[in-house]
């Protein structure tokens, strides 16, 4: 009896060493692959007005110009598109979102006219201290989804506080004379960075981009001097870093600026190349999972010689959408009309994307990607799309 016992021992005993063994001989680095899987959207929120406008002065001039632009903001009602995009963001549930033209739009009446002198001597900037809040479209869009229950934080260290830019308005009548009091008007432009409120993150950080466009606007200030402003639209990025599970992801948020997709010398794309060229320069070293999501002004078409989507490919970052499981879908995401209002989608580009960048010892696994709020039954209750840009939602996951 004693023999089966001691033989019954040594059977166990061995049993028990077995895995020990085989660890062993996988050497390290050799276990089990861990997959990590991250769902990021990128959603440019859209200012409500097409600000290009201001460059074709209207009758009355730019302070008219400036009335009818806000006008139409006023119009596209973001208050109700928030509510749409919402509803996405609910049906879809991403860990992250990136945020462009997070706007925060203020007033001041009467209009103070302040300006300042610029060192050339020639043209003058006027002083962004409109304080009265009109439009807060991070507070309108947090307030909307925890109205669903969604529980998602501002990574208040990863928003890129962008251009702060305030000009005077007013209405005219036919011969140009006032019909309003002159009035302050204050854009300020945000990169903003959400993450669903049970996810840890950590090294949080923004930057604005050295290389911006500079804008020069004719004006009468005060009415009946002729003078020149002159700004920079300064642009910028956030970045953060997300656990997902065991994995921590490094994940960054970007808005460049515009290009001209005919015209390779324009100084449009020579801004937009710096920014492209900063953005990789600033982003890149991490040993993390680096996802880079945003409005790159940029699509892969090979007629587009706007060029930060062909920088981004060449410094080895991977498009998403191009590795993506399903039918053929070029998934456009730009842009629709002015006042959102457009029966059908009118999209006919792809520049808002999803990059990444994965260690060395990653394998890429299936891929999600779809585009978000270019059908009609995710309009707005009025019947507007809930920007001039769809969303990008894509769920990444791969074995390390």
């Amino acid at each position: 009896m004693s023999k089966r016992i001691n033989i019954l021992f040594y059977i166990i005993i061995a049993g028990l060493l077995v895995p020990f063994a085989l660890d062993a001989q996988a050497g390290p680095g050799k276990g089990p692959a861990e997959v990590a899987k991250i769902e990021v959207m990128t959603q440019n929120l859209y200012v409500g007005a097409n600000v290009f406008r201001l460059f074709a002065p209207a009758p009355c001039g730019p302070l008219q110009s400036v009335f009818e632009l806000f006008e139409t903001v006023k119009a596209t009602n973001f208050p109700e598109r928030a509510e749409a995009i919402a509803d996405i963001v609910q049906r879809k549930r991403p860990h992250v979102i990136g945020l462009q033209e997070v706007s925060l739009i203020r007033s001041q009446t009467p209009a103070d006219f302040l300006v300042v002198p610029n060192p050339d001597g020639e043209t003058y900037t006027y002083v962004p201290n409109a304080t009265t809040v009109e439009f807060d479209y991070l507070d309108l869009l947090v307030n909307a989804l925890g109205a669903r229950g969604l529980d998602y934080v501002v990574v208040e260290d990863a928003t890129a506080e962008d251009a702060d830019v305030e000009l005077p308005m007013a209405s005219f009548d036919e011969e140009c004379n006032f019909t309003s009091q002159p009035t302050d008007l204050r854009l300020s432009d945000r990169d903003v960075i959400l993450v669903r409120g049970d996810l840890v993150t950590d090294n949080a950080m923004n930057a604005n981009f050295s290389v911006n466009l500079p804008v020069a606007v004719p004006a009468e200030i005060p009415p009946g001097n002729p003078i020149i402003l002159a700004f920079e639209f300064t642009r910028g990025f956030g970045a953060v870093d997300v656990t997902v599970g065991k994995v921590t992801h490094r994940v960054v948020n970007t808005h460049l600026e515009v290009g001209d997709r005919g015209d390779l010398l324009s100084p449009f794309n020579f801004i937009q190349f710096k920014q492209a060229e900063e953005l990789i320069d600033e982003v890149t070293g991490t040993a993390l999972p680096l996802t880079v999501v945003g409005d790159f002004n940029s699509s892969p078409d090979p007629l587009d010689l706007r060029p930060a989507y062909g920088l981004m490919a060449f410094n080895g970052y991977l498009d998403l959408w191009n590795v993506r499981q399903g039918p053929f879908d070029p998934g456009f995401t730009c842009c629709q009309d002015e006042v959102l209002r457009n029966e059908v989608p009118v999209l006919d580009e792809r520049i808002d994307h999803v990059f990444t960048r994965l260690p060395v010892d990653s394998e890429l696994l299936p891929i999600q990607s779809e585009v978000a709020g270019d059908r009609a039954n995710e309009k707005t209750a009025s019947g507007m799309w809930p920007s001039d840009h769809a969303g990008v939602v894509t769920t990444l996951k791969f074995k390390r």
